[in-house]
């Protein structure tokens, strides 16, 4: 960090010895560039880091700051219980909104934790402690923390913190695979809220036009707000799945949040004579009827940006607000660049090919690239959810449909208010076509975010921020 480093060695020479300890190693992520941006603001931001979250937090939880780094630290404790509540303590801090300081854009912290022995010199340490916790430490993802087993056996099980399983992990310099678990920042009210409302949620049907049946539900109480449809959805599993359960939740606490799977997936009918945009169209109509609302807020995702933008503009006496993540108003074969078309087919051709794969399959690069940010055990669990959403041949038929949408033409009749949020990094979607979907929107509002995810999982330190500004957002304009 940047506050001054102090004298951590004395001049003369000093007895090495050994011992065992938990280290912490922090670093902050993308120190390099932003230094080349404003190294005066960064600086005077980790000062204030440092002062006001870790400084306390080592002190709460008993442990010495070995050194300084410009862009990290080396902590040191004598219990592993002791290290871990306070990286948690520290990330935490870190994932608030509203942070004591103030930098162009957003600063995180990655952490890696592990214990064993460690030489000792003078006031610095070094050994395969440090190393190792120094590996994890650079795997984390932003905002993460990566502990190895070695932790969480000294730590014990009353600690009450949610670990994750990574799997076993090779690293440079070190000679066997470490296992490696992360720390899952879900607030455990908020699990147990989804159970609750996964548990008693009521799947009704409506039937629309060409006599396709829906299945759809309504959660939470309030205001109603409308769930647009996804091409891989399931009324049930959705609310384990990394991606849409944390704002599923969220919403629902302060609204009655309705939801439905689209034709040709989850729990509605499968067989379907046909798959396209306008009956998407038809079909959100439908759920608006079958719910008894006249007029809502809709909340969409990836392909239901588009489809709440051409819906509102179709019923615009039905939509007050729209809330677009991950959104594109072109689908790949539509885009200029040829290597969309061709990427659009060959993904149609293995997703279709390969969907019933075993492990690793063609879904778990598909969880792999709609939530990066989610932990292994999540994603896993995740692309195996997707068997009992859709079949192989209606997928196929969703990619035709999705990848040859373009509602370029439309978005300029939508005149509701759009909130548009898009991860920097999006590996589904590019953020580029988030900025073009909200260009061609009157009344839109676009936020980004530092991240890689397409749908945002609890654990990514975004989480926070993306449901501040959904929320502040409906109560404005909902």
């Amino acid at each position: 960090m940047a506050a001054s480093r102090g004298a951590y060695r004395s001049g003369a020479e000093t007895m090495q010895h050994r011992r065992l300890a938990a280290i912490v190693s922090l670093d902050v992520v993308g120190f390099s560039r932003m230094m080349q941006l404003d190294s005066a603001g960064l600086l005077a931001a980790l000062n204030k880091i440092y002062r006001a979250i870790i400084t306390p937090a080592v002190d709460r939880h008993h442990g010495r700051v070995v050194k300084l780094l410009g862009d990290g630290a080396l902590i040191e404790f004598s219990a592993a219980a002791d290290a871990l509540r306070c990286a948690v303590d520290i990330q935490q801090q870190m994932r608030a909104p509203d942070l004591p300081f103030s930098f162009s854009e957003p600063i995180a912290l990655r952490a890696g934790l592990h214990a064993g022995d460690v030489v000792v010199e003078g006031e610095d340490i070094f050994g395969d402690g440090v190393n190792i916790a120094a590996r994890l430490q650079a795997a984390a993802k932003p905002g993460g923390i990566l502990v190895s087993r070695v932790i969480c056996d000294l730590a014990g099980s009353n600690i009450n913190i949610q670990l994750h399983r990574e799997g076993a992990h090779s690293f440079k310099g070190i000679d066997q695979p470490i296992e490696v678990l992360s720390v899952d920042f879900t607030d455990p009210k908020v699990k147990a809220r989804r159970r609750q409302l996964a548990e008693t949620q009521e799947i009704k049907f409506c039937t629309t036009r060409d006599k396709v049946r829906l299945a759809w539900t309504a959660t939470g109480e309030g205001e109603p707000v409308i769930k647009a449809p996804n091409w891989i959805s399931h009324l049930q599993l959705d609310w384990r799945g990394p991606g849409f359960a944390p704002m599923t939740t969220s919403i629902s606490s302060k609204y009655r949040l309705v939801r439905f799977d689209a034709r040709g997936n989850g729990l509605s009918d499968w067989d379907v004579a046909e798959i396209s945009f306008d009956r998407f169209l038809d079909d959100m109509e439908a759920v608006f009827d079958a719910a008894g609302v006249a007029r809502a807020p809709i909340l969409a995702f990836s392909q239901g940006c588009a489809i709440s933008a051409a819906f509102a503009a179709r019923r615009p006496e039905r939509v007050s607000a729209l809330v677009m993540i991950g959104g594109f108003s072109q689908g790949k074969a539509k885009r200029s660049g040829a290597r969309d078309k061709k990427m659009a087919e060959a993904f149609r051709a293995m997703m279709t090919a390969g969907w019933e794969d075993d492990y690793p399959s063609l879904r778990d690069l598909l969880a792999q690239t709609i939530v990066p940010g989610a932990s292994e055990e999540d994603r896993r669990r995740y692309a195996e959810d997707m068997l009992e959403m859709i079949t192989p041949e209606n997928l196929g038929r969703y990619r035709e449909a999705l990848d040859n949408l373009d509602v370029t033409d439309i978005l300029p009749k939508v005149t509701v208010p759009c909130l548009v949020a898009h991860c920097t990094g999006d590996r589904m979607q590019p953020i580029q076509e988030g900025r073009k979907l909200a260009a061609g929107l009157p009344n839109a509002r676009f936020v980004s975010y530092e991240g890689d995810n397409h749908l945002v999982p609890e654990n990514d330190p975004v989480w926070p921020l993306l449901e501040r500004d959904v929320h502040a957002f409906l109560a404005e304009h909902g």
